[in-house]
């Protein structure tokens, strides 16, 4: 039988249950959800959505990223962040690489979230990685491609949007408050 980089079936399965969970858990604000599915370490490449890019970030600081109330943690977004078409790479006995085409929808509600204040929509293909830590599979990274947005993305995250900050930004910050 011919060599193959691609996954087994057990090993496709537990990756797709990642995924699923990985985007309920941003779509729920489930911090808990997310973290019992994180490696210990991320490759976190956000550059097409908002210039971030960190390896071997710790699971925490991710969770702290994400939920941050300038980024998805922020109450009065609500999200659907779905994943449909994908292909998969077996890099190694231990490391999976799915690609993804995505679609993250969001809107942003006004205070008592009775009137929307902006949409914004992120289309492209997240490229996802897998890793066996311990005989289980965890979700390790991601690295997005922003093929284009709908509506005003912009406007639908306050501050940083989870863009990690310098001291050069808080700088800034402090002369515009």
């Amino acid at each position: 039988m011919a060599a193959t980089n691609k996954p087994t079936f057990e090993e496709w399965l537990a990756a797709t249950e990642l995924a699923f969970e990985w985007a309920e858990s941003y779509d729920e604000k489930d911090w808990a959800r997310l973290r019992r599915i994180l490696a210990p370490f991320l490759t976190v490449d956000y550059a097409g959505v908002n210039g971030t890019k960190i390896v071997d970030m710790p699971a925490e600081d991710f969770v702290a990223m994400i939920s941050d109330p300038l980024f998805l943690g922020d109450t009065n977004i609500d999200s659907q962040h779905s994943l449909t078409l994908s292909k998969w790479e077996r890099i190694s006995d231990t490391e999976i690489l799915g690609h993804h085409q995505s679609r993250a929808a969001h809107i942003r509600w006004n205070e008592g979230r009775k009137t929307i204040a902006a949409t914004g929509h992120g289309h492209g293909v997240c490229t996802m990685t897998y890793k066996k830590i311990n005989g289980e599979w965890k979700w390790a990274g991601i690295k997005t491609k922003v093929h284009f947005n709908e509506h005003e993305f912009e406007k639908v995250f306050l501050g940083k949007a989870g863009k990690p900050v310098d001291e050069e930004t808080l700088k800034l910050d402090a002369l515009v408050l």
